[in-house]
């Protein structure tokens, strides 16, 4: 005899259970305590990460909490205020360019052409140049 949608006999609040709803294709409710079971296992499963100080101190301290643990946070900076040496410093001519930086040159703006990190901070730059546009280039 099939045991195929029976719900009596289920053993409810554990591991167990939620397996036996899965099989029996009976769904699991938080009445019954298997879905909470499940949470539970699946936590206990994934130890917390712990960061050691001298990792900490090599992120800067900018730690994320989740529920899994730490994990490195990113830093959000205020546009124009990039911590890498060079970014948006003006480009005299026709200069080579380090690999992988913008170089942005908007025609008609007042601000001369810059060398830029990243897209993102290239996309700073375009947005302050456009901002600078000569009146009369418009």
């Amino acid at each position: 005899m099939s045991v195929i949608g029976q719900e009596e006999g289920i053993d409810h609040g554990s591991m167990r259970g939620y397996r036996q709803h899965t099989y029996r294709k009976v769904p699991a409710t938080e009445a019954c305590g298997c879905l909470a079971a499940v949470r539970e296992a699946q936590r206990a499963s994934k130890p917390v990460q712990q960061r050691s100080q001298k990792q900490r101190q090599g992120a800067g301290g900018q730690y994320v909490t989740s529920g899994t643990g730490t994990r490195p946070g990113r830093p959000i900076l205020p546009p124009g205020e990039c911590p890498t040496e060079g970014c948006s410093q003006e480009c005299a001519g026709r200069t080579i360019q380090r690999r992988g930086w913008v170089r942005v040159h908007v025609q008609g703006s007042t601000m001369p052409p810059r060398s830029f990190c990243s897209g993102s901070c290239a996309s700073v730059g375009i947005a302050l140049a456009e901002l600078r546009m000569d009146a009369s280039a418009r």
